[in-house]
């Protein structure tokens, strides 16, 4: 029962973290100096965005829709995740603060479900 629902998530928190790899591409793809460049990691967003739809729907036979897109705010600190760790950012009181507000309202859904 145990492993079933932690399959179940690792489903779910798998396909927000290859949706979250789009906005890594798109932000490579901003700063490449050839036109190539520029369309292979366009290209991979298109992967990674065929790849999140296939997962997604793998995702809704375990979750209810309302479960699902309110976790879905995970993206956003995956982002800044990888904000930190691939493009040396800064991250701020703000962003922190936001973060929490987003895992707060996670987990008051997940709650109830």
């Amino acid at each position: 029962m145990i492993m079933q629902k932690v399959k179940k998530y690792a489903l779910l928190y798998g396909a927000f973290i290859i949706y979250s790899m789009v906005a890594v591409c798109s932000k490579f793809a901003s700063s490449q100096p050839t036109f190539i460049r520029i369309c292979f990691f366009l290209g991979l967003e298109v992967v990674f965005l065929g790849l999140y739809a296939v997962v997604w729907q793998q995702v809704l036979k375990h979750f209810t829709l309302v479960t699902a897109m309110a976790s879905k705010g995970v993206v956003v600190i995956l982002n800044l995740l990888w904000s930190i760790l691939l493009f040396s950012e800064k991250i701020t009181l703000f962003n922190v603060i936001g973060a929490a507000i987003i895992i707060f309202g996670i987990w008051m859904v997940s709650m109830d479900g």
